[in-house]
């Protein structure tokens, strides 16, 4: 499927959220259905859903799982995890995602099942803290992280990059992926899509304008070799997993991207830009 395609069936959704309370959103169809899980990196897997990312870190001292997404995807995530052969029991850290249902929302379970600390942005919380889950569970918090903090758990270390905007605590992840003996610079990105957001008399989130294009300045700036985001259509997860399965012995690992990673953000900065000028220009019209 294009991306074009893709992006397209996240309109609806996406823009729904500018309107109403996120908590209330149905879960759009055909997100929650499985996705192969697959190795992206030496200590790196996929272990999300169709629409929804989740990944998993393996350490020597337990497993690291990025991102719930719905209280619905955990199974999904559990089926994931099993048949890569891991045990979901030994999640140690889940780091939240950003402060959006699709995301979020199955933080609780996975506490539930797993016992692991929960980290959450720090401007994020106040959206985790006021959730309640379609089963009636609280988020989990048990730590908060800012720009610059890191998260270890035995040889593996997390850290935190805030880029606001798609929400006040978007925070992406960055740290060394290996294969082959060589390393790379590996980044988790939390989201850069500013396509349906609301710009023009944004109450409630009055310096957003600025955030997002600071958040483009600073995202151009990472030494990026090795991107994957909160949507697989951000980082075509479904051409690359493509790629990855025909790969043959010399063939390069297409998840080793840097210029795909410097096209997605011009290609998103370019969709905001458009998106708040289309917006300004519908509120100097009334």
């Amino acid at each position: 499927m294009s991306r074009f395609r893709l992006t397209a069936a996240l309109a609806p959704f996406t823009a729904a959220l500018v309107l109403v309370p996120l908590c209330t959103q149905a879960q759009p169809a055909g997100w929650n259905d499985p996705f192969p899980p697959h190795k992206i990196m030496d200590n790196f897997y996929y272990v999300g859903t169709s629409q929804l990312s989740s990944f998993l870190l393996t350490t020597d001292d337990g497993l690291i799982l990025i991102s719930s997404d719905y209280e619905s995807s955990v199974p999904v995530i559990q089926a994931a995890v099993a048949e890569l052969g891991f045990d979901f029991k030994d999640i140690k850290i889940l780091i939240s995602g950003h402060g959006h249902p699709d995301h979020v929302e199955g933080d609780a379970l996975v506490k539930e099942l797993t016992g692991a600390e929960v980290v959450v942005s720090r401007l994020d919380a106040p959206y985790n803290e006021s959730v309640v889950t379609p089963s009636g569970k609280h988020l989990p918090i048990d730590r908060l992280v800012d720009d610059g903090d890191t998260v270890t758990l035995g040889d593996v270390t997390l850290t935190a990059h805030l880029l606001p905007g798609h929400t006040k605590g978007c925070m992406a992840w960055s740290l060394p992926l290996q294969e082959a003996g060589k390393t790379y610079y590996g980044f988790i990105e939390c989201s850069l899509n500013g396509q349906f957001l609301q710009y023009v008399d944004n109450t409630d989130y009055p310096g957003i304008v600025e955030d997002m294009r600071g958040s483009y300045r600073k995202a151009r700036e990472f030494p990026v070799e090795v991107f994957v985001s909160s949507h697989g259509i951000f980082y075509d997860l479904e051409g690359k997993y493509a790629k990855l399965q025909a790969r043959g012995p010399n063939d390069p690992n297409p998840f080793i991207d840097p210029e795909g990673y410097q096209a997605h953000v011009a290609e998103y900065e370019g969709t905001f830009e458009a998106a708040l000028a289309r917006q300004q220009a519908e509120a100097a019209d009334k």
